[in-house]
């Protein structure tokens, strides 16, 4: 466990076990949960709560503790000291008090407040740092403010997490510790690591107040688990180009970009053969190369054992970055607006993306550039581990005489689109398009021909059977092949039009 030394401005205390203890079963006893909360408010997840019109939620249905839960933890409102006492009976006042997540009010007599913003994510009870003063006064956050775990980019980034059972796992840019949180369900050993003080002491106490197994480690990236290998790493950094007054939890850099950049450098010394690396992000596209293809390159003399991916959620001028930077308040003027697009424009920017980059080592070298996927909001970590075991299955020895046997079918959500136009006097179909949209977005427009022949994918043939047929019934044109047919399939298995049984070698 982390030792932390005190820190004036920290609100929170390491307290005893029994007052964790005590704090965890009363959360519990009121099902302070995701899902009390989210059917409360009537929202889909947490990460509408900040859209939440309270002046139209009624509260009455709800036992007196759920109530008294939520205007203290969640809305941060001052609380009678008497009715916080009845609620929770002495005990409990006590052990919450002596956490810090009670503290007497300043400006209200004989009330108390939370100075933490708590709230259930993930199946957790968190703590963060407040958007706002305790008792709504103003406010400026620290520099190392430990940053909530409830908004759209934190719930994403743990979708996107897999299992790792069995498995030694590492969370960086830890933050709250709520990745790290998520993956102690299943892992052997789980630490997570920030290069605050702050962000490890929130995800030590968040760790203690749900009884989670995990180690909260305090430094910069690696360097607290230096010489120890894991099976997995998973990293939200912080990726806003830096101006001004530096945030840790939100600068990357000159580009946005150096943190990832760092945190992808570091693989080769501490990911295991077989290991996978999740990194959501923010980064560029160059006018050489895309991201994908340039985090390849910084993995350097071990590119050869990785094979990279990265899901694209959308794409965001250099324009577009600047200006949403000044539209959240980072304080950015017009002369400073400027330099930050021309130092970026100077750089090569093309664009910026967004999305899921992962890295999984292998124990050969992998000989297949970086490919990118179009990653859909329903995309989440079962996604891209179908993506790599397909990959990794293109590779082995004998791989196309197996395709050829293989009997692949069409996947159920897979539609085709047909566009008819008027030639010669008639209606006929001109464009054939397959599309698809589950956790990946992909379309494919193939002549008219081929239609019949993919209809026939339907798990039960071969693809030598099926080439067979359609040459006898003269269905192909003159040089299409079956290795051909192959190759057609085998890139619409990759874009997830079709599934097909990986057998014992996937």
């Amino acid at each position: 466990m982390l030792t932390i030394s005190a820190l004036a401005d920290l609100p929170l205390r390491i307290g005893s076990p029994e007052d964790f203890a005590c704090a965890q079963e009363f959360f519990h006893r009121c099902a302070f949960d995701d899902i009390m909360i989210c059917r409360t408010l009537g929202i889909q997840d947490m990460g509408g709560f900040g859209h939440v019109r309270w002046e139209e939620i009624g509260l009455k249905a709800l036992s007196p503790p759920q109530r008294w839960c939520i205007n203290t933890f969640l809305r941060g409102l001052p609380v009678p000291e008497s009715d916080s006492r009845s609620v929770c009976g002495e005990e409990i006042f006590a052990a919450l008090y002596s956490l810090g997540l009670l503290r007497q009010a300043r400006k209200t007599p004989n009330a108390m407040v939370c100075p933490v913003w708590v709230y259930p994510v993930d199946g957790f009870v968190v703590a963060s740092d407040l958007c706002q003063g305790p008792e709504g006064e103003p406010y400026t956050p620290p520099p190392d403010v430990v940053f909530p775990a409830i908004y759209a980019g934190t719930l994403r980034f743990l979708r996107l997490m897999p299992q790792v059972p069995n498995g030694d796992a590492l969370d960086l840019c830890g933050g709250s510790g709520i990745g790290a949180l998520h993956l102690s369900r299943t892992a052997r050993s789980v630490a997570t690591a920030d290069v605050t003080q702050r962000a490890a002491l929130f995800a030590e106490f968040n760790a203690r107040l749900n009884g989670a197994r995990m180690t909260s480690l305090c430094g910069d990236l690696y360097s607290p688990v230096a010489g120890r290998k894991f099976d997995l790493i998973t990293a939200h950094p912080p990726f806003v180009p830096a101006t001004g007054q530096s945030m840790v939890f939100r600068d990357g850099g000159d580009t946005g970009e150096e943190i990832t950049q760092r945190i992808i450098e570091g693989l080769p010394a501490s990911l295991r053969p077989g290991g996978k690396c999740i990194v959501l992000c923010v980064a560029r596209d160059t006018a050489e190369r895309q991201f994908e293809q340039r985090a390849w390159d910084w993995l350097a003399d071990a590119k050869a054992e990785f094979d990279v991916t990265f899901g694209l959620e959308h794409v965001m001028s250099v324009e577009e970055v600047v200006e949403s930077m000044r539209k959240r308040g980072q304080q950015i003027g017009e002369e400073e607006a400027c330099r930050l697009s021309a130092r970026l424009q100077s750089l090569r920017t093309r664009q910026f993306v967004y999305g899921a980059l992962v890295l999984r080592r292998c124990a050969q070298a992998v000989n297949q550039p970086p490919t990118r996927v179009h990653l859909t909001p329903a995309g989440g970590a079962e996604d891209f581990a179908r993506l790599l075991a397909w990959r990794s299955r293109c590779r082995e020895t004998g791989f196309d005489k197996w395709l050829v046997q293989a009997r692949p079918r069409l996947a159920p959500p897979l539609q085709l689109t047909v566009r008819h136009a008027v030639k010669g006097g008639e209606l006929v179909p001109v464009e054939f398009v397959f599309s698809i949209e589950r956790g990946f977005q992909a379309a494919l427009r193939v002549d008219g021909w081929v239609v019949p022949l993919l209809a026939r994918l339907e798990g039960n043939r071969s693809l030598a059977e099926i080439i067979e047929t359609a040459r006898r019934a003269d269905e192909l044109p003159d040089g299409f092949t079956l290795e051909a047919f192959a190759d057609l399939v085998k890139m619409m298995i990759e874009r997830g039009f079709m599934d097909v049984d990986l057998g014992a070698g996937g």
